[in-house]
């Protein structure tokens, strides 16, 4: 039939195993050269996305301080930001799963490389992308007090600067050469 690497990540395992999910149910009855035809597709049209996400979450981050200072447009600038928001968000869901649900490679390192590196860095800036529109709501929504609406907008920032700079370290490092 065909051969398949050994050490896969364990969501690759779970989908793309000889008893995987997507074997099971029959969607992929290609031969391996074809699965890794659509795998590096896949792949590309991730990296576009992802670059594309990056490129709209900085624009939010910047209506993001924006809003700060806004005293006359910010019911604007907020509907901006959130919505804004949406499109990256959802940008960012699609790019992760073509990368998540690709068919797997031709072998995996054992090793720590960069795209170990730039794997182990998505699990920060997943988990940052499932909190943010969270926290948004927190810093947009009532409070009691000007020190809770603060707090509330210093997690919010921290977490999408931290977000926002995992997905840029993310993206250089696969150009790196190791």
């Amino acid at each position: 039939m065909y051969t398949l690497p050994d050490n896969m990540p364990l969501q690759t395992k779970l989908l793309w195993a000889e008893n995987g999910l997507l074997r099971k149910t029959n969607l992929f009855q290609v031969d391996r050269p074809r699965e890794l035809e659509l795998r590096t597709k896949m792949l590309q049209l991730h990296q576009k996305l992802a670059l594309g996400t990056l490129g709209l979450m900085f624009a939010q981050g910047y209506l993001g301080f924006q809003l700060q200072d806004a005293t006359t447009n910010y019911m604007e600038l907020s509907d901006r930001h959130a919505a804004l928001g949406k499109v990256a968000f959802g940008s960012y869901l699609t790019s992760a799963m073509l990368s998540y649900t690709a068919p797997p490679a031709l072998r995996y390192n054992r090793k720590i490389d960069s795209i170990r590196i730039h794997r182990w860095l998505s699990i920060i800036h997943f988990t940052g992308m499932l909190a943010l529109p969270y926290l948004g709501e927190k810093v947009s929504g009532p409070h009691d007090s000007i020190k809770s609406r603060d707090r509330a907008l210093y997690i919010h920032r921290g977490i999408a600067v931290t977000t926002i700079s995992t997905m840029a370290l993310s993206a250089l490092i696969t150009f790196l050469p190791f």
